[in-house]
């Protein structure tokens, strides 16, 4: 059927678009689709589109047909690519150049990018070569090479140290060290509840993440309805997100935290570590 109404920016940063992934999706007419596109690898990265121009993987994105209607459920999804594809046309350059030039230099996150030089690569983590809950053969991306795609969804690579100085920025409300990237009211509209009553939580952002309910979603953010609810320590009001390969961050303003966990292990006990991280950070608390 058609669409009711166009996709809005503000669909994308909240993964209300209509869009899926692959190997996340119970669609299989969708998921179909998506390989038909050859957007979709099945048992090699259903998600990496490195091999193939922004404008491209947006072509082949927009053959197939949309999960949702736009702006009815959340689901997360491929519509932060988009969403990189977006701020390239806005800005007339390419994500990552974008990306360093208003905020990776400005907040100094010198080994931030979508690929990694020869002379860093000794540096680059390596998961086990089996994960040894699944059996299965761990696979990460190959960011040994610069890509054609600086896929906003997915492959960038980052030190904890950087991550660290991203995430203190988004607690000060955008600044760090005296560098404003960020406007406080932009943080905060970033960080508030853009779900609603209107777009349905079939699989709620925390249930996801962390394996428990209790979170809502922002711009690009799962965000904390209450104290309650969710099984997990932490306050109303905080954020976080996590990647494929087992990074996890949350800023928490109420009690000034920020946490950041990064592993090179792509394994279904990606919710434990974080749950279990995270509950550390907050039973260290003794004020």
């Amino acid at each position: 059927v058609p669409a009711v109404r166009p996709i809005l920016v503000q669909d994308l940063l909240r993964h209300s678009a209509g869009l899926a992934y692959a190997e996340i999706t119970k669609n299989e007419p969708v998921k179909a689709a998506y390989v038909a596109a050859k957007f979709s690898q099945p048992g090699v990265h259903e998600y990496d589109s490195r091999g193939m121009t922004p404008a491209e993987q947006v072509e082949a994105i927009a053959k197939a047909p949309l999960i949702h209607q736009p702006g009815t459920v959340w689901e997360y999804s491929m519509a932060v690519d988009v969403l990189g594809r977006v701020v390239e046309a806005a800005s007339g350059k390419r994500l990552g150049e974008g990306l360093s030039e208003r905020v990776f230099k400005p907040l100094k996150m010198a080994d931030t990018g979508f690929w990694v030089p020869a002379a860093k690569m000794g540096r680059l983590a390596q998961p086990l070569p089996v994960d040894p809950i699944s059996g299965l053969k761990n696979s990460v991306l190959d960011v040994s090479a610069e890509p054609k795609n600086d896929s906003g969804g997915a492959g960038g690579v980052s030190t904890a140290l950087d991550y660290l100085r991203f995430a203190q920025m988004l607690l000060n409300g955008g600044e760090l060290e005296g560098t404003r990237v960020l406007s406080r009211s932009t943080i905060k509209l970033m960080t508030s509840d853009h779900l609603g009553q209107r777009v349905a939580t079939p699989l709620q952002p925390g249930e996801l993440l962390l394996g428990t309910q209790g979170y809502t979603f922002g711009l690009g953010f799962s965000v904390r309805q209450g104290d309650g609810v969710a099984g997990v320590a932490g306050s109303a009001g905080e954020f976080m997100w996590a990647g494929y390969a087992g990074t996890y961050f949350w800023v928490d303003p109420k009690e000034e935290i920020v946490g950041v966990y990064m592993s090179q292990a792509p394994s279904p006990l990606r919710a434990y570590y974080r749950k279990m991280f995270k509950g550390l950070v907050y039973q260290a608390l003794v004020d």
